[in-house]
C-alpha cells in the first residue's frame, strides 16, 4: 500500500486531516510498530579500522542481533572490558595494538558498537590488567540488527518497509489517534478503541511472523558510520 493510499484511507475517517499531519502520524506509527513487532531485519556493512574500538550505530537500529568479521560470527561480551579505549579522550586513548588475533568479541556501550580482541595481559593501566584490546586490523564487519522502518517523505508513491500484510496497521493507528484528538463533533473514543484493537492484533500477528522468520533474509545497507 502506497503512502497515498494510506492517506486516502485515513481521510475517509478524518477528512480534515492534511497530508503533512497524516505523514507525521504515519511515521510515528511506523516507529511504534517497528519497535513492538521487531519485523524489520537489516544488515549494515562497513570496514573496521585498526586500533579503533567504537563504531557509532545507525540511528535506525533498534537492537543488534549479531556481528560478523570476515563472514565469521563473533561472540557478544556481556560485560565490557575493564580498561576502555575511548576515542573521545583524544590523547588519552590507547595506541593501535601491535599484535593481532582472531579471537574477537563485540559489545554495546553508550549506544556504540565496541569490537575487541582477546590477548593475554593486553593492556595495563593504573595497576589494572585487561585481556582485551581494540581490533587490530581492517576487516569487513557485518552488523545484523532489528531496525525501524524508514520514514515517509513527500513522495506519495513510497511504500512502507514493513511487510505488506501489516500496512493496514499504520492506518489503524492513525485513525485511532485521530478519533481521540478530534473536535467535540468528531471525538469518538469508542471508534478509537475499535481501531486500536485492530492495530494491536496486527502487532501480535507480526510478532508471530517475525519469530517464524527469525533466521530469514536481511536487507543489506552499506554505510559509513
Amino acid at each position: 500500500m502506497t503512502q497515498k493510499q494510506l492517506i486516502e484511507l485515513i481521510q475517509q475517517h478524518h477528512p480534515n486531516m492534511g497530508e503533512t499531519e497524516i505523514r507525521l502520524a504515519l511515521n510515528r506509527a511506523q516507529d511504534d510498530f517497528s519497535s513492538k513487532a521487531e519485523s524489520i531485519k537489516t544488515t549494515y556493512v562497513q570496514p573496521s579500522v585498526a586500533g579503533k574500538r567504537y563504531y557509532t550505530l545507525d540511528g535506525q537500529i533498534l537492537r543488534v542481533l549479531k556481528v560478523q568479521i570476515n563472514d565469521v560470527d563473533i561472540p557478544r561480551l556481556i560485560t565490557p572490558p575493564s580498561i576502555d579505549d575511548d576515542e573521545w579522550g583524544g590523547a588519552t586513548g590507547l595506541t593501535a595494538p601491535s599484535s593481532s588475533t582472531n579471537d574477537r568479541y563485540w559489545y554495546i556501550d553508550s549506544g556504540r558498537l565496541g569490537v575487541v580482541e582477546r590477548v593475554k595481559n593486553a593492556i595495563t593501566r593504573d595497576d589494572k590488567i585487561s585481556d582485551f584490546q581494540s581490533i587490530s586490523e581492517a576487516k569487513e564487519m557485518r552488523i545484523y540488527a532489528l531496525s525501524q522502518a524508514t520514514d515517509f517523505t513527500t513522495d506519495l508513491t513510497e511504500v512502507s518497509e514493513l511487510p505488506s500484510q501489516f500496512h493496514d496497521a499504520l492506518a489503524f493507528k492513525v485513525i485511532s489517534e485521530g478519533y481521540l484528538r478530534g473536535t467535540s463533533a468528531t471525538f469518538n473514543p469508542q471508534a478509537s478503541q475499535l481501531f486500536d484493537v485492530k492495530y494491536k492484533e496486527l502487532i501480535k500477528d507480526a510478532k508471530k511472523e517475525a519469530r517464524r522468520n527469525y533466521t530469514g533474509s536481511f536487507t543489506i545497507k552499506p554505510i559509513d558510520f
